[in-house]
């Protein structure tokens, strides 16, 4: 996969369009797709998220005093909070948090911050959504061919939005979305092959 998000209005246009569905679908109130950057996960498109809480949540990788990514032992940025978890496959399915493919939901964040341990949490948790006032948080892996694409984030202020259905659904949209996302990687690098083309070819014809 490309170190670097592929640069494209297109995408960026369906992937949009992809999520004013889900808001349909949901009734959620904000919704964003995270995509691979070099070893970050940034915020690609979103749609009812306040400026600061994209801001603020923009990266996903732990930071020292300096804001330098902070590596593990194979010099890979550490990830952090449930986006990290789900990023980086760390999830136990027998937590009714937890899908089977991975997904992390709940419909309140206040209860599951109370109920569950640092253990159980699986990382460090900045829980900026809960201090945001979401109370209903989904996220869901774009995976494909063995590789994280991103994720799917779906916030809510109000509880109880999501049922296991509706995740798993989401799920599937998830499947389809990083499809996309694969296909305009290709398109992509395709283009590239042909402008370099192009361009020797007139250098020739000169």
């Amino acid at each position: 996969m490309s170190e670097k998000t592929p640069n494209s209005v297109a995408l960026k246009q369906v992937l949009t369009q992809i999520l004013e569905e889900i808001c349909t679908l949901s009734d959620c109130q904000s919704v964003a797709i995270r995509l691979y950057n070099n070893g970050d996960y940034p915020y690609y498109v979103h749609v009812g998220f306040p400026d600061f809480f994209i801001m603020k949540e923009n990266s996903v990788c732990a930071r020292d005093e300096e804001g330098n990514p902070i590596l593990d032992e194979d010099d890979n940025p550490i990830l952090e909070c449930m986006c990290g978890n789900v990023l980086k496959g760390r999830f136990d399915p027998e937590r009714p948090y937890f899908t089977e493919k991975g997904s992390f939901w709940t419909n309140s964040t206040t209860q599951l911050l109370r109920s569950i341990t640092e253990k159980e949490r699986l990382g460090r948790t900045r829980n900026m959504c809960n201090y945001s006032g979401y109370e209903s948080v989904a996220l869901i892996p774009m995976r494909l061919r063995n590789k994280t694409l991103g994720l799917i984030q779906m916030n809510d202020p109000r509880e109880n939005m999501f049922t296991p259905k509706m995740i798993k659904n989401c799920e599937l949209i998830a499947n389809h979305a990083g499809a996309v996302v694969v296909n305009a990687l290709e398109i992509q690098e395709r283009m590239k092959d042909i402008f370099c083309l192009l361009n020797n070819l007139k250098r020739d014809k000169i």
